[in-house]
């Protein structure tokens, strides 16, 4: 046999190796998601989670359980059944989602890598789960109740009546906030200044969130101060209540977290405080690259948290073309 032939037969042969191997090397990610549908910050975070994984070369089976918590623990087991090499879940509900990451845990013998992106479990920290990627909701909630202690101490008030939007039942991310803004209004020594009327559960949603705020300037009238929101959703929410009701800007202050282009608006024009900048992008990264990490047999820390800076009128000029790069126009 010439030369030649036996180069290309050589070349063939190594073709279909690398070929095969390749095949071999291909990754499939379950992505486990509590909804997407109607939420300002779910729908560009799993865009961003399925840019992040086409980069990588992964196949993403994503599944959207729509609010039902037994939907995403069926949807987990149905990923596990498939093979998945690897499984990002943001738990519907914090307690609730522990058992079935635990049957995986046992029914994969440990070694499926499952992390938590964006909503940490109760407890955070479970043997059956590799990691937390995200933001960190505790400390969003204290750098939320910071500001506004020192907001109102410049003002030189003594006692301030606000009510509180949290976000859905159940969900460590209104947990963490709620506990985070306490524990910061505690350690500047404003608890008693500050006189909570009424803290409901504003599911993350601007139209339940005017409703309730609708409830409370009938109930409350001036007398409330500010509306302590966990979201920029609900604060968008509350904001159109006080435009409806013929309030002006600052006349009844409220908050978000986020960081949505409609609130760095609202910041601009005094309605709105601040907001708490937590990138969909960015939160996405964080998850896919811990995940990668873990993949390549990496060691990474439990917990690995993203930036989330407060954007306020002084900074907001600079932070609404990122933003709305991020998030895309109204």
């Amino acid at each position: 046999m010439k030369a030649g032939k036996i180069l290309i037969i050589v070349c063939l042969a190594l073709a279909v190796i690398a070929v095969t191997a390749g095949a071999q090397k291909k990754v499939t990610i379950g992505f486990s998601m509590p909804f997407v549908e109607d939420s300002p910050y779910f729908f560009p975070y799993t865009q961003a989670v399925k840019k992040e994984a086409a980069a990588r070369g992964w196949d993403l089976i994503m599944t959207d359980a729509k609010s039902d918590l037994n939907t995403q623990v069926n949807q987990i087991e149905d990923l596990v059944a498939k093979g998945v090499q690897g499984l990002l879940i943001v738990p519907l509900d914090a307690a609730g989602i522990v058992p079935v990451i635990n049957k995986m845990y046992a029914q994969t013998k440990g070694k499926l890598p499952m992390i938590t992106s964006n909503v940490m479990t109760d407890p955070p920290q479970l043997k059956s789960l590799v990691a937390f990627a995200g933001p960190n909701s505790y400390l969003e909630g204290k750098a939320m109740g910071d500001y506004w202690v020192h907001y109102f101490q410049k003002k030189g008030l003594t006692k301030v009546n606000y009510c509180e939007m949290a976000g859905k039942a159940g969900y460590s991310a209104a947990i963490d906030r709620r506990k985070g803004f306490q524990d910061r209004v505690r350690e500047l020594g404003w608890t008693d200044k500050f006189v909570l009327f009424e803290s409901q559960p504003g599911d993350w949603n601007a139209d339940t969130a005017q409703k309730i705020m609708e409830n409370w300037l009938t109930t409350y009238g001036d007398k409330i101060q500010f509306v302590y929101c966990h979201n920029d959703g609900m604060a968008l929410g509350v904001v159109k209540a006080l435009q409806d009701a013929g309030k002006n800007p600052g006349d009844i202050l409220t908050n978000g977290c986020d960081g949505q282009v409609e609130a760095v608006e609202l910041v601009q024009q005094g309605w709105m405080l601040f907001t708490v900048f937590q990138s969909p992008a960015t939160d996405a990264k964080t998850a896919t690259d811990t995940l990668a990490r873990i993949l390549k047999g990496q060691k990474v820390d439990y917990y690995t948290y993203m930036e989330t800076p407060v954007i306020d009128k002084a900074n907001a000029d600079k932070y609404l073309p990122i933003v709305t790069e991020i998030w895309g126009t109204k």
